[in-house]
């Protein structure tokens, strides 16, 4: 897993930041979602299909799945929520979603069968003497298929119980439009339309920034909006501008931000708030020292040469320096287009 996917992957986590993706989308901003009512879930799915007898497993990992207690009536109404945050655009991630949400039902299946067993064997024990007047050849088996009907028994549960709707839904940070496809039809290589009425079409639920208009982050009721607008110009020489809208932001988010534009944020250490202003002029630092030593490399100079002029003229570490070469060319000069300034006399 790479570095913004992991990145994302903590920052949703949070259930807060993770109810709030979910209400812009599915409320259009209002607070139906509260961060209390979502619960974490396993988000290894795996289902055994194809049958009682000959059972073939079928296991995926999600990236983020919460358990809504929706509460709309006395005992509660339960949704799955999956969150799959994209770093990169994927192309087949209508059938990867489709595959999600059919695992997510049958393993609710697979666990009502369980539950719906156990309870016929607890039935069957209950029985007591009535129990041992059966055929004692009789297996527990066939003891619980009586208890329901075959249908029942075949199925694995109930006529009258219910699944826990499963909604997914893909949060687009490529800092790109969403060019792939949307939904099962759009993937289909399928000549006679006719045929399509008898094919399942299924759509792609997408939270795409580069999509979303400037206005409309203002819907989002935490700091996230503010993230997804720096990913929405992650690419762009307004990602600055964005970031300088804000004066502070939470840990969690600066980290985000981090992770998707590189750019460094100053807070002490013990402080919930990242000024970003003061980041701001550590990230401007920053981009002078990587032009600089662009400039030097292209020059000849040694990487040595080069620690040594560089944190002479900066005032900053030889560490720090040296860190910055580590990965070359840095990241980050493709972010920016930074114009790189003179190279002072005696480099």
């Amino acid at each position: 897993m790479g570095e913004k996917d992991t990145a994302a992957k903590l920052y949703f986590a949070k259930p807060h930041f993770f109810a709030d993706a979910f209400n812009f989308f599915l409320f259009d901003g209002d607070k139906v979602i509260k961060p209390e009512e979502l619960s974490p879930m396993d988000s290894t799915e795996v289902a055994m299909i194809f049958g009682k007898k000959k059972n073939t497993a079928v296991q995926q990992h999600r990236d983020l799945l919460k358990l809504w207690n929706a509460g709309e009536t006395e005992d509660g109404v339960f949704v799955l929520l999956g969150l799959e945050p994209q770093s990169t655009i994927h192309y087949g991630m209508t059938v990867r979603n489709m595959l999600y949400d059919a695992l997510s039902y049958a393993t609710q299946i697979s666990n009502l069968s369980s539950l719906r067993e156990q309870e016929a064997k607890n039935a069957d024990n209950n029985n007591g003497d009535a129990g041992k007047n059966n055929n004692a050849n009789l297996t527990s088996g066939k003891r619980i298929a009586k208890i329901r009907s075959s249908e029942e028994f075949l199925s694995g549960m109930r006529k009258d119980d219910k699944l826990k709707p499963v909604i997914t839904l893909v949060l687009n940070l490529s800092g790109k439009p969403w060019k792939a496809p949307r939904n099962l039809y759009n993937i289909l290589d399928i000549k006679n339309k006719r045929l399509l009425k008898y094919v399942n079409n299924y759509r792609l639920n997408i939270v795409s920034p580069a999509e979303i208009k400037d206005e409309d982050f203002a819907k989002f009721s935490t700091s996230l909006g503010f993230a997804l607008k720096v990913v929405k110009y992650q690419n762009d020489d307004k990602v600055t501008e964005v970031i300088e809208e804000r004066e502070s932001t939470d840990l969690d988010t600066a980290s985000f931000i981090t992770a998707y534009t590189h750019f460094e944020f100053m807070y002490e250490k013990n402080s919930k708030e990242v000024n970003i202003m003061n980041g701001l002029e550590r990230w401007g630092q920053k981009l002078q020292v990587l032009a600089v030593i662009k400039a030097l490399k292209k020059l000849g100079k040694t990487d040595e040469d080069i620690v040594d002029f560089v944190a002479e003229e900066f005032q900053v570490t030889p560490d720090y320096v040296r860190d910055l070469m580590k990965e070359w060319p840095n990241p980050l000069l493709e972010k920016v287009k930074a114009r790189a300034p003179s190279v002072p006399a005696g480099a």
